[in-house]
């Protein structure tokens, strides 16, 4: 899957349109799921409050790409799409490694679903609907779907969303049972996991398999960027507490909420970016790639302890 063509476009949706744009997208992605080499497709709203969406659209080869930018029913739907929006790039990035492509991740459910055989477009024509319905949900951060290959037989739906609450408060809704119970005519039955990873948030997903990165390799992480804030906490911090006569009880509480502070917005990102080729073993990858970064990260172990050794005597 290294080699998958890949088209990042963005879209700014105008205000009070997100409904009408959710649509679009379920239209969209019926439409470019029946195109040859199509792989897979994923749409982001913006965080923070931005309206500007982020589309990344995954086809197997270039050819395979260049052939769905140039179709009419591409430019039906960018045509489609114009009410809707006020500005945005409808696809001048073109990246080809998949890396490059790959989406955050906050919360996400795993959808596995078999489809009654001839039933596939009354299925497509479902997915508009519900990619409509959960967008309008709080908290709502995209769904990636993707259609069976030769030789699955299930279409796999990421659906994310930024809390556990949010993603429940939608798993939950009489909205998406009503929803289901329409689809009883078309899905034969249905799989759903939670993101394989005990460290949401920490790491990201594979776009390419929907799971993170094995539970014992980010744990290695995030004992690398914890080990130094705990030395550092224990050297410099807690005297001050103790100094202010502090419980030891609320002084631990907050040390550790700025342990795992420090370990969210500095450390793990730093270290999921400089470990990316160890986390997610790619195929073609060598057998070595594992040993090789386990044996960088006993060195870097080491390091720690040597110089937190010199400079923390106590």
């Amino acid at each position: 899957m290294t080699d998958v063509a890949v088209l990042i476009a963005t879209a700014k949706v105008r205000l009070g349109q997100e409904e009408a744009f959710g649509q679009w997208q379920g239209r969209h992605d019926a439409i470019i799921s029946k195109f040859p080499g199509y792989v897979s497709s994923d749409m982001m709203p913006g965080v923070n409050g931005s309206n500007e969406w982020t589309i990344v659209l995954n086809f197997r080869t270039g050819e395979d790409l260049d052939v769905w930018q140039k179709s009419p029913e591409r430019a039906a739907l960018i045509a489609e799409s114009i009410p809707l929006i006020e500005g945005g790039n409808f696809g001048e990035a073109v990246k080809r490694d998949l890396e490059a492509a790959k989406p955050g991740t906050t919360v996400t459910e795993v959808i596995l679903s078999k489809i009654k055989p001839g039933k596939e477009e009354a299925y497509r024509a479902w997915t508009v609907k519900i990619q409509a319905a959960q967008a309008r949900y709080p908290g709502y951060r995209g769904t990636y779907l993707q259609p069976p290959t030769e030789k699955e037989s299930h279409w796999t739906t990421l659906l994310r969303y930024d809390t556990v609450e949010h993603l429940e408060n939608w798993m939950n809704a009489p909205e998406r049972s009503q929803l289901l119970d329409e689809s009883k005519e078309f899905i034969e039955s249905e799989e759903l996991m939670r993101l394989a990873t005990s460290f949401p948030g920490w790491v990201p997903i594979d776009p390419a398999t929907g799971k993170g990165p094995p539970n014992w390799k980010t744990a290695l992480l995030v004992l690398l960027g914890l080990f130094p804030v705990v030395m550092l906490e224990l050297r410099f911090l807690n005297p001050i507490f103790t100094g202010w006569g502090w419980n030891s009880s609320f002084a631990t509480f907050i040390g550790n909420s700025l342990s795992v502070a420090a370990t969210s917005f500095m450390t793990m990102p730093l270290f999921v970016g400089w470990f990316g080729w160890w986390l997610f073993i790619k195929e073609g990858d060598s057998p070595n790639t594992t040993l090789k970064g386990c044996l960088l990260l006993i060195v870097l172990f080491a390091l720690e302890i040597a110089v937190l050794w010199k400079l923390l005597p106590f």
